[in-house]
């Protein structure tokens, strides 16, 4: 259906993202470069300096542990990440690093959001043909006014089809059911863990699910046929939410009067 975004559910600007926070990833650049591409599900032998890219880290069964940005500066990668996911994060990875002689060190330092027309400006870690977002770290002390509200940024994020994880949904995906597949995952990059079971299953067209984020009336509470994951955005009279519903289903969505457009 087509996407409706003339109704004030995106307005460019920016906005301080309390919850998310800065690691820097370091040890010999050779060595924090090879650990990070064996363990992170994207390339990042494709980041370009100071351009975000959604990434993400699997156990051995596939199942997604925790979300980021992985962010290159002066050949130096730092994590963009939700503070509540740092330890899950450090714990999970701590036991590899080791090996390659790789720390992560917590930064004092502010992350802010942005929304912006398409091209406007340099960098960005997801687009469509009318807006595109972005991610950029402050020194702790940088004086900063938002121009957006969380609910913006989030509606925003869900309308190109980002899913953040909470805490509570670490282990409970895989890449394939949550849109990671196409946002946060390199299938021509080498091996990572769970890499096997996320190829096959994206090979092989094992996933009757779809992800969708829907665009819905206030007055929408539930569809039998929706699976409803993560944060729902209350938006001028709207709300925007993501959901998992079956493929042979999405028809008889569609219809219903509530929903006003599915992405």
């Amino acid at each position: 259906m087509k996407i409706d975004i003339d109704n004030n559910l995106i307005k460019t600007g920016s906005l301080l993202v309390s919850d998310w926070c800065v690691l820097a990833v370091t040890g010999e650049q050779k060595k924090v470069e090879e650990f990070l591409q064996g363990q992170l599900t994207s390339d990042i032998s494709l980041l370009c300096d100071k351009n975000p890219q959604l990434s993400s880290i699997c156990d051995h069964k596939g199942q997604v542990i925790a979300d980021f940005f992985v962010y290159k500066q002066n050949n130096e990668f730092f994590i963009i990440i939700n503070r509540n996911l740092i330890n899950v994060f450090i714990d999970e990875l701590n036991v590899f690093a080791k090996f390659s002689n790789v720390e992560f060190k917590k930064l004092d330092k502010k992350v802010i959001g942005e929304i912006s027309k398409i091209d406007s400006s340099k960098g960005c870690y997801l687009k469509n043909d009318r807006f595109q977002l972005n991610v950029h770290t402050k020194e702790s002390a940088f004086s900063f006014e938002n121009t957006i509200n969380l609910q913006q940024w989030n509606a925003a994020n869900k309308i190109l089809g980002v899913f953040f994880l909470a805490v509570e949904d670490s282990l409970k995906f895989r890449p394939i059911e949550i849109n990671f597949d196409k946002q946060r995952v390199s299938f021509d990059k080498g091996c990572y863990r769970g890499q096997e079971i996320v190829a096959r299953m994206e090979y092989l067209g094992l996933n009757r699910r779809k992800f969708c984020t829907f665009i819905s009336k206030e007055s929408f509470n539930e569809h039998p046929n929706i699976k409803i994951i993560g944060e729902t955005v209350v938006l001028n009279n709207s709300k925007i939410f993501n959901g998992i519903v079956k493929r042979k289903d999405l028809a008889e969505i569609e219809n219903n009067h509530e929903i006003i457009s599915i992405i």
